[in-house]
């Protein structure tokens, strides 16, 4: 259970930290441009509400959390830190590569199978939920929200399950037979 509220806190200061980016970010498209008077972009619908930054908050939250335990999960069947960064590596595509598309691409537009696929992927929502608070989209937000706590809840379920029993110990035990096996017949 240690793992798992390690993972939270992180969690939690890795969404703090990014909102506090998020809105330096927004905040610097106008303080480098002079044209007479101050641009503001809440005027414009530019800039997400409090309510906006809550929601995008929460997301970052739960998505970061269900991305720690399912590291945490996966890096527990490794023999040391270099077979866990190995393993962790496999989430690497599932993250980056829906973000970069739902970045550069409109989800509305997509084709309905495309925009299923990358909404089934958890870690494409914060992405997703930076693009819908800034236009105002919440309920798209608040169903990413549901959809990604779930997910976390059942990883959280899985991981809570798996340090809680032996099981960890014999997958290691396995792994480690198998291994010395293969050694073993190779030396013969």
């Amino acid at each position: 259970m240690g793992k798992l509220t390690s993972a939270a806190i992180v969690s939690g200061i890795g969404a703090l930290t990014y909102m506090i980016g998020y809105r330096f970010m927004l905040s610097s498209f106008s303080s480098g441009v002079d044209i007479g008077g101050g641009i503001d972009l809440g005027a414009l619908g530019l800039a997400p509400s409090v309510l906006g930054y809550v929601l995008l908050g929460i997301t970052l939250f739960v998505t970061l959390l269900s991305g720690l335990a399912l590291a945490v999960i996966m890096s527990a069947f490794a023999e040391d830190v270099r077979g866990a960064t190995a393993l962790v590596g496999y989430i690497y595509p599932l993250i980056f590569i829906p973000a970069l598309a739902i970045m550069y691409l409109d989800v509305n537009t997509l084709p309905f199978a495309l925009k299923a696929v990358l909404f089934a992927i958890p870690f494409s929502q914060p992405v997703i939920a930076s693009k819908a608070v800034i236009v105002g989209d919440y309920l798209t937000v608040a169903l990413g929200i549901v959809y990604v706590t779930a997910f976390t809840l059942v990883v959280m379920y899985v991981a809570s399950r798996l340090f809680a029993t032996e099981k960890i110990l014999t997958a290691k035990l396995r792994f480690g037979r198998g291994r010395s096996a293969k050694v073993e017949k190779e030396g013969d």
